[in-house]
């Protein structure tokens, strides 16, 4: 027991890592978040050299959501209805497998695109089982109290991952392209620097699966009778009613959703083509601007796990203005002309999505019932992330045209749709009362 003058009662913020289980929790996010860093900047980076076409990136980032998007509430009912634990560990053992053999074929010059596809779907459907079940877990571990903290732990010291994953993934690509001695012998000199981020990157998720093995929930998952397909499409439909019913739910539900159609799709495949045709850099660039949106949403997140919570009935409003910072930085990212001021603008961008993204998700742990919330969380993945293969294929379609005005064109979207909301009272308050 801990004294009142003890460290974990003077600082809000690492209370929650007094708990073992949150512990190792922590130390399988992060790495899972910086296996995700490298190969958000390793895998459109491969497609870019092999192809160099835009719309390529695009379909294999469209190939990767589809089945992200068609599991995600299969993976939170399966969270749900057993071990969230189990879950992320196989997942990530999967993962480990996959990038494990990527690295290889690209390493031995063997990778054609047709395999990038393979891989890219296969990845996807892991991670719609992964996510749900990270998010559930952390309520089962932490007091609610120090679920804010623990929120920003966890997605804080992940967001380290973006900081320094991208930087060393453009590093390594850079360095072997340079200087490693095996790097003439290839076609495409970054194709020795991809597959060392992929060794890398496997390692890290070998590692994720082996502490999340580490936690030990102190009650087993409940499982109500044997799982079938009935059972389990009845268990979906309870999830997507609970969410869709709930009004503050829905309606960041369908927020998400027009924020993965304007912004993820445009960022994921824009920025990649961008730093190639803008700056000599290349990958580096590439790491740079990353790393800079890490920073700042490290920084948000810290401030959300720290500063006194806002009142409920304002997080719609918070929503908008991040909206809005988004939107300015996709503008500002058709306009620069240095890299210096892509960075800054991904900064301040990271900040405001950093500090909204532990208060979205401490509201809906805190009003979500537990022996629902893996089912909710992935309806809202789903409307997350689930319109990125079709943002990414447009996107890619799109960027052949006009690289510049895709990045406009979809700032200047988010910004109309910002205020729209703003001047709609429902929508800026998430449905709720003064008083929630």
């Amino acid at each position: 027991m801990t004294s009142g003058n003890s460290i974990w009662d003077r600082i809000a913020l690492i209370r929650p890592l007094q708990h073992r289980n949150f512990r190792f929790l922590w130390l399988g996010s992060i790495l899972s978040y910086l296996s995700g860093q490298l190969t958000m900047l390793a895998f459109p980076w491969l497609v870019l050299k092999l192809t160099g076409d835009p719309l390529a990136m695009g379909a294999v980032l469209a190939v990767s959501g589809i089945p992200r998007a068609i599991f995600m509430v299969v993976g939170g009912a399966m969270a749900d209805r057993y071990s969230a634990r189990s879950v992320m560990m196989w997942t990530s053992l999967v993962r480990f497998f996959l990038m494990l053999l990527l690295a290889t074929l690209v390493y031995t010059q063997s990778v054609e695109m047709w395999m990038i596809f393979v891989v890219a779907f296969c990845f996807g459907t892991a991670d719609a089982f992964y996510w749900p079940a990270s998010t559930s877990i952390l309520p089962k571990i932490l007091p609610a109290e120090e679920l804010p903290a623990g929120n920003s732990l966890q997605q804080g010291l992940g967001q380290l991952s973006q900081i320094v994953g991208p930087v060393i993934g453009g590093l390594i690509i850079a360095f072997f392209a340079a200087s490693g001695p095996a790097a003439q012998t290839y076609a495409i000199a970054d194709l020795l620097g991809i597959s060392v981020a992929f060794f890398i990157d496997a390692g890290a998720l070998l590692i994720s699966f082996f502490a999340i093995g580490f936690i030990r929930m102190s009650e087993p998952p409940e499982v109500q009778g044997r799982l079938s397909f009935k059972s389990a499409f009845a268990s979906i439909q309870e999830g997507l009613i609970s969410a869709w019913e709930d009004p503050p739910i829905r309606m960041m539900a369908l927020m998400f959703a027009f924020f993965s159609i304007f912004f993820r799709g445009p960022y994921i495949v824009g920025i990649p083509v961008l730093c190639d045709q803008r700056f000599v850099e290349g990958a580096l660039s590439f790491g740079f601007i990353g790393s800079a949106f890490g920073v700042g949403a490290l920084i948000g997140m810290i401030l959300a796990g720290s500063l006194r919570k806002p009142p409920d009935h304002l997080l719609g409003m918070l929503i908008i203005l991040d909206i809005v910072a988004l939107g300015l930085g996709f503008i500002v990212y058709a306009l620069a002309e240095n890299i210096e001021t892509m960075m800054l603008f991904s900064a301040v961008t990271g900040l405001t999505d950093g500090y909204m993204s532990v208060l979205v998700v401490s509201f809906i742990q805190l009003r979500v019932p537990g022996q629902l919330l893996g089912r909710v969380m992935s309806v809202i993945m789903l409307f997350n992330i689930g319109m990125l293969p079709i943002s990414a294929a447009i996107a890619g379609g799109l960027i052949r045209v006009s690289l510049e005005g895709v990045f406009i064109g979809a700032g200047s979207i988010m910004i109309v749709m910002a205020v729209t909301m703003f001047s709609n009272t429902n929508l800026r308050r998430l449905g709720l009362p003064m008083n929630a």
